[in-house]
């Protein structure tokens, strides 16, 4: 079968799979940032907050390229809506349990569900886009996808606030049904089968490689703010619970409005170093003057940060799409986003029991000095 860098169809709106993303956004991300609030609050240590926390990224780890290979394969549309049935499972369960081992199944059944529902719908805009549109098309959907995420975590966080965390996940529980009928009128694209021969080399390539590299060590950082950005908020600024979705949404809405302000900048000549470069320097550097004790200031800082973030963002996706063939994007989406959870799992183990014995400050100064050293890995070649 011919390899192509041709979409399934440039015709086909990305309406539903961005619908379906954003409200799955929304109900996940107006919880994650507040569970280590949870857990400490049950007794649990440090490292036990680590660790559940990164259950989600080891359930991706464990699971992203066979579910990317099952995107390539199977209809989008099923695996989608099996992937809510997975996540209201985990979020109804969670609505009853207080124990350490049966929190931490419920979070690895969440996981996979999360895991399937992401890597489906990113196929499913990676396969229908063009390239000669430049970055616009997935700068919709990844811009959508976090403005959810941040609406979520200002609208639920000031719910938390107001019921028990126990009320708030069986609530959630229930609204993964909206999205799991929404899968279910995805329109059908092509599917492809390829041998395991045909995705091995599209990630041994030397540019693949440094690809892959520096979004490992970038994505370390994304375990520090697993784990401390809401107890740094709480400890260092005393902050409630209502401040912090305040400041954690406000932050997540103006970074969805990031991404899209750089994906019309993004055309399909644009060299993926002039996106990254910045992006860098603007994560690293704002992550560490974050932990500013004036909390004006690290606000400001915290945009910073996220203005860097957003690059990346766009840099990985539309790297994604122009270094793949698009019949096996599912695959090779799930080898990227293997990676990225590993550095996330890596970062969440660290990170998550250092801000227990020194300070939730040094996760962020650390990771973000991580991130500034991925400067020399960036490829300064034509894509």
């Amino acid at each position: 079968m011919t390899d192509t860098h041709n979409p399934a169809s440039s015709t086909v709106s990305i309406l539903t799979p961005t619908l379906i993303t954003a409200a799955k956004n929304f109900l996940i991300f107006s919880i994650l940032f507040y569970l280590p609030l949870y857990f400490a609050g049950l007794g649990f240590s440090g490292l036990q907050i680590g660790f559940l926390i990164s259950l989600f990224a080891i359930t991706s780890l464990c699971s992203s390229f066979l579910v990317g290979l099952l995107s390539d394969r199977l209809s989008l549309r099923y695996l989608s809506a099996c992937s809510f049935i997975l996540l209201i499972i985990c979020f109804i369960s969670l609505s009853r349990a207080d124990h350490f081992w049966v929190i931490a199944v419920c979070l690895f059944i969440g996981g996979l569900g999360n895991n399937i529902a992401d890597l489906s719908m990113t196929s499913f805009v990676l396969k229908v886009s063009d390239r000669k549109e430049g970055g616009i098309r997935i700068g919709i959907f990844n811009g959508m996808k976090q403005l959810a995420s941040g609406l979520g975590a200002l609208s639920v966080g000031l719910l938390i606030a107001q019921l028990p965390f126990q009320q708030v996940f069986f609530l959630l529980g229930c609204a993964f049904f909206l999205p799991m009928l929404l899968a279910l009128l995805l329109k059908q694209i092509s599917t492809f089968r390829y041998s395991l021969g045909h995705y091995r080399g599209d990630l041994r390539k030397r540019e693949i490689v440094s690809f892959l590299i520096l979004i490992f060590v970038f994505t370390l950082h994304w375990g520090a703010e697993g784990t401390s950005y809401s107890l740094l908020l709480k400890e260092r600024f005393m902050l409630s619970q209502r401040a912090i979705a305040l400041f954690m949404g406000s932050i997540w809405i103006l970074f969805a409005v990031f991404i899209y302000g750089i994906s019309r900048v993004i055309k399909e000549s644009t060299p993926l170093h002039r996106i990254i470069y910045p992006g860098l320097i603007l994560s690293g550097t704002g992550h560490i003057l974050f932990t500013c004790p004036l909390l004006p200031l690290s606000y400001l800082f915290r945009l910073v940060h996220e203005c860097g973030d957003a690059a990346f963002e766009m840099y990985l996706l539309v790297g994604i799409h122009r270094y793949f063939p698009l019949e096996r994007v599912g695959g090779t989406t799930g080898a990227v986003l293997t990676v990225t959870l590993a550095g996330r799992l890596l970062g969440s183990l660290i990170f998550g029991p250092l801000g227990d014995h020194l300070g939730y400050h040094y996760p962020f100064i650390l990771s973000g000095i991580l991130t500034l050293l991925c400067l020399p890995l960036v490829n300064n070649g034509r894509r």
